[in-house]
């Protein structure tokens, strides 16, 4: 699935780089009735949205797993393409539990639920301009936000917690002619796992969680894919 996101993001990237430079050309030589392109505003909208959250495996495999996602999404235009948005996201799934003076054999003691809650804010930018080509207006888009759990620290000590979380992506969206949009966004959210002590304590066995301090903490990427409907509003 993972690999499937990833290919998904390059593909949505790659479709809104040669649109970018076919933009220029195509409005060429074309009357205004004929042109593909369409002025557009880029206005308010509110949008919902599904799909797959494909969180890669940490070190100590304790992280959230993947699973599918649902949130909410509002955007405003701040001026030509820009414009800027705030997303609210929530991905339930489960996690390994760990003991960490345990044996490696017996080291899962089990696998509670667990819901990630990502928020964040950020800035999309349409590389066609405010016009779209055939209806469609490719985007590449950044931001910063948080993601959270909400749980305490369990019986090892662990706890994800309230993570800082920076993102990068982009999004393809479909303008109908009365203001409702299609959307499809491929979002990498990066944020920082931190272990504590008892995951280096070596058991009875000598095997430990984590051997490499140096490793107490890290940074990983979490890809999603997500599809959804845009409203219009306050037009």
């Amino acid at each position: 699935m993972r690999l499937v996101l990833r290919r998904s993001a390059a593909a949505l990237s790659v479709a809104a780089l040669f649109l970018l430079p076919t933009a220029a050309v195509a409005q060429v030589g074309h009357l205004p009735s004929q042109s593909p392109y369409e002025d557009f505003k880029i206005g308010q909208t509110v949008s919902g949205m599904g799909g797959w959250l494909a969180v890669q495996r940490d070190l100590a495999d304790v992280a959230p797993k993947a699973s599918w996602l649902a949130g909410l999404r509002y955007d405003i235009g701040v001026g030509g393409p820009a414009s800027l948005f705030v997303r609210y996201l929530a991905a339930p799934s489960e996690r390994n539990l760990l003991a960490p003076t345990n044996t490696r054999a017996t080291r899962v003691i089990g696998t509670p639920s667990t819901t990630t809650h990502i928020v964040d804010a950020g800035l999309d930018i349409a590389l066609t301009g405010r016009k779209t080509w055939r209806r469609l207006m490719p985007s590449v888009n950044g931001g910063v936000g948080l993601a959270a759990d909400f749980a305490k620290a369990d019986t090892g000590a662990y706890r994800f917690g309230s993570k800082f979380a920076f993102n990068y992506g982009a999004s393809l969206r479909y303008i109908a002619r009365n203001g409702m949009q299609l959307r499809i966004d491929a979002t990498n959210f990066v944020w920082q796992y931190q272990y504590p002590d008892r995951y280096f304590v070596r058991a009875a066995d000598t095997t430990a969680i984590l051997t490499d301090t140096r490793n107490r903490e890290v940074w990983r990427g979490n890809w999603s894919l997500t599809g959804g409907v845009s409203i219009p509003v306050f037009r």
